[in-house]
């Protein structure tokens, strides 16, 4: 397995700084608002028509397919995932590929949450499975593969994934990075009942190669949910909890619902990750 991780190094950027792909961010783009070095990171059927929205941008690729688990018996088969994958990073010259760790069902369906449409596997299945799938994976590609840890819900497909041991066995086993979504974090450690600095302590943080970042809220009851919201100060201060620790290949920000508030956050971001303004003019 071969690539140019860092394509990008040496113009003087420490980290790559991306937004996930939204209407807001299309409508920025269209009309030359969205800072040219921003990165766009887009997923599953969204990217053919990203392809062609975002001409000139560098991408990332989340997800090749969605409503895919790498539980399933016969993952990269199933629902064509690895064809489709490789024309998707191959359409967006995306230099990683990053993936769910999820689910903990063969086959899901997303509504309000990722639902089981199979039994729930047990646990050591759930791990060997993955395990299988992902190695298979990095096989297959000629691009690194990340995992993204998931907010705890209380659906069954994510019944163990969640779990920070879980996760470290997973990376530890296949070799792979880890995409650190600190928002899922931070719901995964409330419905865990721990402080989400013990969450992260317990996770392979010497892996993280990416960061996603958005504001969660809470919801109905007082609980914590995954909103994709604004950033708020702790969001701001667990990014630079992570740059303590080393410096990731891409932090993206996960928001869309305003424009002057998406405009905010990437200027909130790119002083917290100490990239020169002139540089975004």
């Amino acid at each position: 397995m071969t690539t140019n991780l860092r394509a990008w190094e040496g113009d003087g950027e420490p980290v790559a700084l991306a937004v996930n792909d939204t209407p807001v961010s299309r409508a920025l783009h269209a009309s030359g608002r969205l800072p040219g070095e921003l990165w766009l990171e887009t997923s599953g059927p969204l990217t053919e028509e990203a392809v062609e929205h975002f001409v000139g941008r560098r991408m990332l690729l989340h997800n090749g397919v969605w409503d895919w688990s790498l539980a399933h018996d016969d993952a990269l088969s199933h629902l064509d995932a690895l064809t489709v994958t490789r024309r998707r990073l191959r359409a967006t010259a995306a230099p990683w590929l990053s993936v769910h760790v999820g689910f903990a069902a063969a086959t899901v369906a997303y509504e309000e949450g990722m639902q089981a449409t199979s039994p729930v596997l047990e646990r050591d299945v759930l791990l060997e499975r993955m395990v299988r799938t992902v190695r298979a994976l990095q096989e297959a590609l000629d691009v690194p593969v990340l995992l993204e840890n998931l907010d705890d819900q209380p659906s069954p497909a994510y019944r163990f994934v969640c779990e920070p041991s879980f996760i470290d066995e997973l990376v530890s086993r296949t070799g792979a990075f880890l995409l650190l979504d600190l928002a899922h974090a931070q719901v995964s450690a409330a419905r865990q009942g721990v402080a989400v600095e013990a969450y992260l302590e317990a996770l392979p943080l010497d892996r993280v190669r990416q960061v996603h970042v958005s504001g969660p809220r809470r919801g109905e009851g007082g609980v914590l949910l995954d909103a994709h919201e604004t950033l708020r100060d702790v969001d701001l201060a667990l990014v630079q909890s992570v740059l303590e620790r080393g410096t990731p290949w891409a932090v993206t920000l996960e928001y869309g619902r305003t424009a002057d508030a998406l405009l905010r956050d990437v200027a909130a971001l790119r002083e917290t990750l100490g990239i020169s303004a002139s540089r975004w003019t």
